[in-house]
Parts: structure tokens; sequence; C-alpha cells
């Protein structure tokens, strides 16, 4: 997979790697993401120990870390370290006269295998490094983990990291980058894969898009068949309960007590499940904007991967498991343009968040009941900038255009949180443009604001 974006983070770690002092960095981020890829990027032209950390002994891992002395140093064949610290002490000496980097990858593994790891990173942190040019690089997967236990306040190692990265998906612009397709293939790979860059450079932008996802998805071979399934498997215990609780959120049950009563769990049980998928950052509990009633709370998949998976593939595998995918892509035919609502709304979100002429402080959508209309209600995105304007967004990843009905509707619902004579502006997202008269009404209000998907992919 070639090197795409990533170049404000890239020019970071140069200006860390030239540092005359010892350097502590901390890079995280979820699996898949590119945080390996990104090191590995940085490190070029250094003098590097590269460690990629495992589920295995305290044995193997002093084993292991023998070998990645001798690799990255051209020296040392036949060393072996009795403990962690004398492999840290022939590190830092190492790195007294000239920058040496070290990279310990995967570090939650790492500290898995040497149960005392942090504490002996602590000693040499505050003792031995700060004498020497060495550059620290800790990364794992588990977010959770390197938030708390790395970085957290209780952590042994708080407060000495002289920089940290947490490695974020791929832009809609970084994904066009790496894909090469269409605007419209565009958003949907972003879509599905949530820009994890691994996930984008599996789709060929010279193929078929439909066949694409059969490729990857639909078929026992397929790369992305198995995904989330493996992944999960590394996370967590239990992953059959995750996987249940995963496929009633992607089809749209979404409260807490209709999630423990349609999956079998306890109210107890299930908030344990939805926590713990929040840490690993597949899933968000939401509120409508402004509101602070918890009873209002809905819980959803955030990431792209997980809410298509577990809405089109995981209910299905029984039939792709005996080679009928014709069955399943038929289905997701019909169901697809639907499916993009939500992940359209996100992109659109994003859109905003990044605009330079915005300054977005708050940002969400709202659903409630309407009391002119007396029908429940929702917006698609509202948002606050500092100086107080609210933005209204209405967001339509269809093959109709978007006419005057759909602004006169945002208008009306945006009555349920403006307040008096409040102004608000009001976005319109569209897949396929805008009819000749909502175009002609736009121009005559400059608080109508019509974005197509050349202004996303912009």
């Amino acid at each position: 997979m070639r090197f795409v974006g990533r170049e404000h983070e890239l020019k970071e770690f140069h200006e860390i790697f030239t540092s005359p002092r010892f350097e502590f960095v901390i890079v995280y981020g979820r699996r898949r993401v590119g945080k390996t890829t990104l090191i590995s990027k940085a490190c070029e032209g250094y003098r590097t120990i590269f460690h990629l950390a495992a589920k295995t002994t305290e044995t193997k891992t002093l084993s292991d870390l023998s070998t990645a002395a001798a690799a990255g140093l051209d020296e040392g064949f036949g060393l072996s370290f009795t403990t962690l610290e004398v492999f840290l002490e022939y590190v830092a000496e190492k790195a007294v006269e000239e920058p040496l980097i070290l990279v310990i990858d995967e570090f939650p593994f790492f500290c898995a295998s040497i149960p005392e790891a942090m504490g002996v990173f602590q000693r040499c942190i505050d003792l031995r490094f700060p004498k020497t040019q060495l550059k620290l690089v800790l990364s794992g997967s588990s977010v959770s983990f390197m938030e708390h236990q790395v970085l957290g306040d209780k952590s042994p190692l708080y407060g000495r990291r002289t920089a940290q990265f947490k490695v974020l998906p791929f832009t809609l612009q970084e994904t066009k980058e790496l894909y090469g397709g269409s605007d419209i293939d565009t958003i949907r790979v972003q879509a599905i894969t949530g820009g994890v860059p691994l996930y984008v450079s599996y789709f060929s932008s010279k193929k078929n898009f439909e066949e694409e996802i059969t490729r990857l998805f639909f078929r026992v071979n397929g790369l992305l068949y198995n995904e989330p399934m493996n992944i999960l498997n590394m996370e967590v215990g239990q992953p059959q309960v995750y996987f249940t609780v995963l496929e009633l959120l992607a089809h749209g049950v979404n409260k807490h007590i209709e999630i423990s009563d349609k999956s079998g769990l306890s109210p107890t049980q299930a908030s344990y499940y939805l926590s713990t998928l929040r840490e690993l950052g597949l899933v968000t509990d939401i509120l409508p904007f402004r509101e602070r009633n918890k009873k209002r709370t809905r819980w959803v998949i955030k990431d792209g991967l997980f809410l298509f998976y577990f809405k089109h593939v995981y209910p299905y595998r029984a039939l792709i498991e005996r080679g009928r995918n014709d069955g399943v892509t038929a289905q997701l035919k019909k169901s697809f343009s639907t499916h993009m609502g939500k992940p359209f709304e996100e992109i659109c979100k994003e859109y905003l968040m990044v605009h330079p002429e915005l300054m977005i402080i708050e940002i969400g959508s709202w659903w409630g009941s309407d009391p002119h209309s007396k029908q429940e209600e929702e917006i698609d995105i509202v948002a606050r900038t500092a100086d107080g304007e609210l933005i209204f967004g209405e967001c339509k990843f269809t093959n109709a255009q978007v006419c005057s009905h759909e602004l006169n509707e945002l208008i009306r619902k945006s009555e349920n949180i403006r307040k008096g004579n409040q102004s608000g502006r009001y976005y319109l997202f569209s897949k396929s443009g805008f009819t000749k008269e909502l175009i002609r009404r736009s121009k005559e209000r400059e608080e109508v604001v019509r974005v197509s998907l050349d202004d996303l992919m912009k």
C-alpha cells in the first residue's frame, strides 16, 4: 500500500527525532488505522530499534528484543537480555553519543508479557534516559488501555510524555487520494471503511463498486468477511454477546432498555457491554442537541465498517458460507441508499467542523416531538459557532435533487431549537444537486448554503 497523507504527523515526528534531548512519544488509535505504517515511515533514515509486541511470555519477549536490537543497530547478534532493565540500559548506552529511536509497538501486549514493564520504564525515564538522546515511542491499538493505563493520571508514566499522537482515520480527501475513484464511490468507500487506510486500500477504483463489495464482504475468503469478528476476538471475552448487541444497534435498536430486552441481557449487563464497545471506539451514546435528559439517550455504531458489517453481512453469514451471495447482493442494492444516510451525515458534519470560515464549538443532531406537526421530527445536523450562530443541516444521498420543500421543512423544524427571533443558517448537502428553484432561492438568501459532492471533496 502506497503511503498517503499524514504530512502533519510526519513533520512533528521529524522535529522530535532531530531533537538533541530525550523524547517520550505515545501513539495510539484503533486497529488498522495505520499507526505502524506511520511510525515506520517517520523512522526512515534514523537509527531505530523496532519491536512489535505479541501475546507471549516474558522470556520470548526478551528474546525478541534481542533480535530487534541486533537488526536495528546491525550489531550485538547473539546478545541476550535477562531482564527488561538490562535491555533498556543497553539501549540507553547506545543513545548517549547519537540519537536512537526505540519503538515498542502494541505496548498493551508488551505489558501483558512483562507485568512490571511500566514501572521499569518509569524509573528509566526519570533517572537514565534524560542523560541520552533516546527517542522512546510506545504505540498501542487498545485505545482505552493507552488513554487510561498509559496516559491516565494513575499511570506510572503519567505526565512524562513529551508528545502524543492519536492517529485518526483518513479524511474524505485522503481517502480520495488513496482510492482514486469517482466522488460518489469515494464517499461510499469512506462510509463503509470509516476512512481506515488499510480497508480503503482493499477497494480498486478500476472495478465496479458493487462487485468490490461482493469480493470483499460476500465471499468466505473476502478480505473483510471476518474482519470485525477478528477485531472483537482480539479485544474482548465472550465476543458472541457483543455480536448480538452490535447487530441490534445496526438494525435501529438504540435505546438501552430495548437493547436489554431484545438481547436477553439484564440492564446492568447491557450497560457493561455497551460501555466496553464505547471504550473500543465502536459505539457511542448521543442525546438530541442541547438535551440533558439522559433518558433520551440513543446508542449508535460510530465505526463505519462495523455498521456496514452488522447490518449487511453478519445476518447473512449462513447464505454467504453456502455460496449464495447473489441474494445478499440483491438485498444490499435495495437498502444501500438508506444505509448511506447516517454515514453521509457524519461526512457532512466533518465538512462543517473543518470549514475555515466556521468556528464550530458544538455539533450533533436533533430529534423530538414537534408541537406544530404533533409528530416526531429529526434534524440531521445542528451546530453552534463560537459567536452563537446556529447552523442547521439536511443531508440527502439520494438520486433526487434537493428542492425548496426540503429547505422549507428544515426551516420549520429549526423552530424547535431557535429561541424567539434567533437567526440560523441552513446548509443543504446533496449527492445529486439542486433544483433550479432552490438554486434561485439560495442566491437570494445568504443564510441558505448549498453543498455539492464537489464541495465536499474540496
